[in-house]
């Protein structure tokens, strides 16, 4: 077992910002570094990442933290990776373009193709996920069949993880069990890439990279990554995985009955589960785990923390000014007005569904409403409907998760929507159960420095890391009082949505190039 001196370092390449943790190996956070990460739209409907900026930036990165800490005893590297993005790479491993992200639309039509070549329930029933373009098989497939000259020369097409990976000094072309139920088809039951589904899309698996584990050492630090990071040759690399299953360990789920809620951009809802379960309504995803052993069942919105930095960019103004010459953070101005507004802010209903809505209703053609405006309601109520708007998504998502057959018994909130009180507050209100918060709120980080921790042995498995790495914050009881409001509250949002579910339609297809 390594030494309590020992650290690790993991890196968290999410989709809007860089990260880097240094945990000591039994779990005390030691310092986290990040930077904003850019995504280029070179045209309508394409979203795309310069990797060799995220490798600039990690190596950038590394050296802050190098300046206020020692890092001669790094005894592991482990990732945490954005879920559904896409890079063909070369014999060499080298990139063949920019890492095509996870939003991006290219792959609409190929999306189309699956739901009638496949249909629906079949797709769900083998891989446990429904069709969309948020995965990576739509890209997969356009650049089969759109992009040839750069599908012959790919030997694999990959998530990101992939490429790092390599660059870092693994010498084969892997992807844990977490990311690659994200980039094409598993069969869920079996953990391995689905051939049924390969055989009806046409698409060789052998273009796809092979399967590891999570905890799994892949291979050393190179001599030049070495140099590029600051850091000594031969560190054991460890493989890690998706962000959405390093958060939920990173925030303790490691067992079942417990749930993470990670708002952050999005929100991603949860769940741990000792044994396979899927939707019978084939409409939230279960996936595999970072946990070898398990599986996990999830559900996201498409826009939380975003639309209250909407929110803060277009109307906070004021209070974005004061944050700069003072310590306040902006959010914690906009929701502390919000104090004396009453459950259901006086009969505002907001939908946060700024960019669509995949769960537990799928139409990604619905955008964002604030219904029920009189000349009587004030800034602060449309604040406080927008944070109700977005707990009550959320408890739809639980709600839908529940309804599979799934327990939740305990609730951990994690991510930037987990850092005010009041809307904790709130949170626990509208979903008539209790949550904690956790020390480190970068549970992804967290969460991939457990899966180092386990695959050099520091541990024996994420249960026993959880013990060391976990500590609750706080603990947030819900008001019976305003629960029982919020019931009512959560009826009315629902009716809104679904009136606008059967009447808001706009051609999905139209920017898919």
């Amino acid at each position: 077992m390594e030494s309590a001196n020992n650290t690790i370092l993991s890196f968290d390449l999410g989709t809007t910002a860089t990260k880097i943790g240094l945990f000591s190996v039994d779990g005390k956070p030691i310092c986290i570094q990040s930077q904003e990460q850019k995504v280029i739209t070179p045209s309508p409907g394409r979203s795309e990442q310069d990797a060799l900026k995220t490798w600039e930036t990690i190596g950038e990165l590394t050296s802050r933290i190098h300046d206020a800490h020692s890092l001669d005893n790094v005894s592991a590297i482990s990732l945490s990776i954005q879920r559904g993005s896409v890079v063909p790479l070369d014999d060499e491993g080298n990139p063949l373009t920019d890492i095509i992200v996870w939003m991006d639309r290219r792959g609409l039509p190929q999306k189309r193709w699956l739901e009638n070549k496949i249909g629906l329930e079949a797709y769900h029933e083998i891989s446990g996920h429904g069709i969309s373009h948020i995965t990576g098989i739509s890209k997969l497939l356009w650049l089969q069949r759109k992009a040839k000259e750069i599908w012959d020369q790919a030997t694999v097409v990959a998530p990101p993880q992939t490429l790092f990976l390599y660059w870092l000094g693994c010498k084969d072309l892997v992807c844990d069990l977490s990311l690659g139920t994200y980039l094409f088809p598993f069969n869920i039951e079996k953990k391995e890439w689905s051939q049924k589904i390969s055989n009806l899309a046409q698409f060789p698996l052998k273009k796809l990279p092979d399967l590891v584990s999570a905890t799994q050492v892949v291979g050393n630090l190179s001599a030049k990554a070495a140099d590029h990071l600051g850091l000594k040759a031969g560190i054991p690399i460890v493989a890690g995985g998706g962000d959405g299953q390093c958060a939920a360990v990173g925030s303790g789920v490691v067992e079942p009955g417990l749930c993470m809620i990670n708002i952050g951009t999005a929100a991603g809802v949860q769940v741990y589960l000792q044994e396979l379960k899927k939707d019978p309504e084939h409409i939230i995803n279960t996936a595999a785990h970072v946990d070898p052993c398990a599986w996990e069942m999830e559900g996201h919105t498409q826009a939380s923390g975003a639309v209250l930095r909407w929110f803060r960019d277009e109307f906070g103004l004021v209070e974005k000014e004061y944050s700069l010459r003072s310590s306040h953070d902006v959010f914690d101005l906009l929701i502390d007005e919000t104090k004396h507004v009453p459950p259901g802010s006086e009969e505002l209903i907001f939908l946060p569904t700024f960019n669509g809505s995949t769960a537990p209703v799928f139409n990604a053609n619905l955008r964002g409403v604030l219904s029920g405006l009189t000349l009587s309601h004030t800034r602060e109520h449309i604040i406080h409907a927008v944070l109700e708007g977005i707990s009550m998504e959320i408890r739809w998502l639980l709600n839908a998760i529940t309804e599979s057959g799934v327990s939740i018994d305990k609730i951990r909130l994690v991510g930037g929507g987990s850092k005010n009180t009041c809307w904790n507050q709130i949170h626990a209100d509208i979903l008539g159960q209790g949550v904690e918060t956790i020390s480190v709120s970068d549970s992804a980080l967290a969460g991939a420095a457990m899966c180092g921790s386990v695959g050099i042995g520091a541990s024996e498995n994420l249960q026993e890391a959880a013990q060391k790495f976990i500590t609750v914050k706080q603990t947030v009881e819900p008001d019976t009082d305003r629960a029982r409001l919020y019931d009512g509250v959560f009826e009315r949002y629902q009716e809104l949505f679904m009136i606008l579910n059967e009447r808001y339609f706009i051609d999905e297809y139209n920017d898919a190039n």
